[in-house]
């Protein structure tokens, strides 16, 4: 893929991705008086007491953000960043829609899904949406946390005002949503198990790599190592195979060697010959 179309299909996902967030934004969240945090999440609340529309809310408080970290921090704001922060905006405001359903469980898991899975397609593409990650490297230059932890702390303090202001159900209701969200970023941006990494130690290694490598077809890494309680030399085995491989590959290493040792582990994203892609290639 050529940078120009990997840049037409970045923006196209920041296009969608806010599309999706501001669909659970306004279908579920705001009906109910739920978020999963963020600016979002003010919004609602400002939205639900004093009546100053969410995309305005967005705008006020993300755009001279970004300003203001350009100013502390210098360099360019990057422009899938701004494009990320004013799509949001824009569709927040646009995308008018029925409540999808007033189950508060319901609309936080459902809402939590497309926020997430909105978020995520805007992460992919290398953009953000501004917010709490621009809020929380602000409070980390003036407090001694990290950037992870400053994000943490913010929502839960935005979560814990819809406590205040509306009820401690909805925050709780809220902290479910969060979970949901972080979850689906996750998704989408790692992808589905579908893999397995196989960590293999054994002493018939050099025999269990030549079957793998001829029956399944899929290569294997050996590295050095150094049995401390035995003190013997000891190498290790590392394949990464699909999920359908995997008793495959158990059978050739039990049938080899009964007593290996074997750690098998999941694997969210793999890249290189065999499997994907590297993104840019795409």
């Amino acid at each position: 893929m050529t940078r120009r179309r990997r840049m037409v299909v970045d923006y196209l996902s920041i296009v969608l991705g806010t599309a999706i967030t501001a669909t659970g934004i306004n279908g579920f969240y705001v009906p109910n008086r739920i978020s999963d945090g963020g600016v979002s999440g003010i919004g609602i609340i400002l939205a639900s007491t004093v009546h100053i529309p969410i995309w305005a809310t967005l705008a006020v408080v993300n755009l001279p953000l970004l300003w203001l970290s350009h100013r502390l921090w210098g360099g360019r704001v990057g422009s899938r960043t701004v494009f990320g922060t004013v799509m949001l905006s824009v569709m927040v405001g646009i995308i008018r829609i029925r409540p999808m359903t007033h189950v508060i469980l319901l609309a936080a898991v459902y809402g939590g899904i497309l926020s997430g899975v909105g978020l995520g397609l805007v992460f992919r593409a290398r953009g953000t949406t501004g917010g709490t990650d621009v809020i929380a490297r602000f409070v980390g230059h003036f407090a001694p946390i990290s950037l992870g932890q400053a994000m943490m702390v913010i929502d839960f303090f935005i979560i814990a005002a819809f406590g205040l202001v509306f009820s401690p159900t909805t925050a709780m209701y809220s902290l479910i949503a969060l979970f949901i969200a972080s979850r689906a970023i996750d998704l989408v941006q790692e992808g589905i198990a579908f893999a397995r990494a196989f960590t293999i130690i054994s002493t018939e290694s050099e025999a269990i790599s030549r079957r793998i490598l001829e029956d399944i077809g899929r290569g294997v890494t050996r590295v050095g190592g150094h049995g401390q309680y035995t003190g013997e030399e000891r190498p290790v085995l590392y394949v990464v195979v699909l999920r359908s491989e995997v008793t495959r590959v158990k059978e050739v290493i039990y049938n080899i060697d009964p007593s290996a040792f074997v750690v098998v582990a999941n694997v969210h994203e793999v890249v290189g010959e065999g499997f994907r892609r590297p993104p840019l290639e795409e």
